[in-house]
């Protein structure tokens, strides 16, 4: 059973929300170049989609607008396929949080998002889990019927491990030949291993995003004193003393970071978005993905 946070009425909605929102045929639509689509007489039906200004008219729906008040533009069967790939850090400093709200959880959400989008756009998902490693993928093609089998896999998934990003890539290059757009979706705090990461697929041909999902306790520690800091990944730990000077300091270096994170995407050709887990999900991907040209 899918996890009811994934599944639940406001979280469909906010999809809902999204489609809405992108550009025509969804050619910019989940950052991804997507192919244009053919339709004609002849061509095995498959789909529907919402109807955009200034296309063809002739592949509109009529009576789905009779009943509906909506215009829908017929998609076919032998329109061009696109693979969306979602690489989600599933290692155990995505689940280190104590609120309900987990890094992994958030990155689950848009994971989710973007294989609605490309399905709804009859391309072809795969959710690629990984830590040290690459784990066992899930493929979903065949149109929006097949979200419900996304979601369940999606909601299976567990924290564990320690993260090894620049492996993981070559892996999945290695792995997936098929050229694609790439959503990675981890909180990136290894800088050297971005950098491998980032020059891997853009060798291999691939479209990428980077979207890095962090806590807001990740970039302001809101706690005060002297206290033990310890590894979730590797288990070591370090004594230390936090003030609001301290925390201060913190959080400029921590945006200095995401800012070489943005700047390393777009110097090899692909994108970049800061998710905070304490930004309500609907408020992220409906405002911040689309400013950084992620979704729309």
């Amino acid at each position: 059973m899918a996890s009811s946070i994934l599944s639940s009425s406001s979280f469909l909605q906010t999809l809902e929300k999204i489609v809405l929102l992108c550009a025509s045929d969804f050619s910019s639509g989940a950052g991804m170049h997507l192919h244009p689509r053919a339709a004609g007489a002849g061509i095995e039906f498959a789909d529907f989609r919402s109807h955009s200004m200034g296309e063809d008219s002739r592949y509109l729906d009529w009576n789905a607008y009779l009943r509906l008040g909506r215009l829908f533009v017929k998609v076919y069967a032998s329109e061009q396929n696109t693979r969306v790939y979602l690489l989600l850090d599933c290692s155990a400093s995505m689940d280190c949080e104590a609120g309900v709200e987990s890094k992994l959880l958030y990155a689950q959400r848009l994971a989710a998002t973007f294989a609605y989008l490309a399905l709804l756009h009859l391309d072809t998902a795969v959710v690629v889990p990984f830590a040290e490693g690459i784990h066992t993928p899930f493929t979903a093609s065949g149109g929006r019927n097949r979200f419900w089998s996304v979601l369940q896999y999606l909601a299976q998934l567990k924290a564990g491990g320690r993260t090894d990003l620049g492996r993981s890539v070559r892996e999945f290059v290695q792995t997936f030949r098929t050229p694609g757009t790439v959503i990675v979706l981890s909180d990136l705090f290894d800088e050297e291993d971005c950098a491998a990461a980032v020059q891997m697929l853009q060798s291999g041909g691939y479209d990428f995003v980077l979207v890095q999902v962090h806590s807001a306790e990740e970039q302001l520690p809101s706690i005060a004193g002297e206290f033990t800091l310890e590894d979730v990944e590797t288990g070591g730990r370090q004594r230390i003393t936090s003030s609001p000077e301290a925390a201060l300091l913190h959080e400029r270096s921590f945006l200095d970071y995401s800012e070489r994170l943005r700047q390393l995407a777009l110097r090899y050709g692909g994108r970049y978005a800061r998710a905070v887990t304490d930004v309500s999900y609907e408020e992220f991907v409906l405002q911040s993905l689309t400013a950084n040209r992620v979704v729309a």
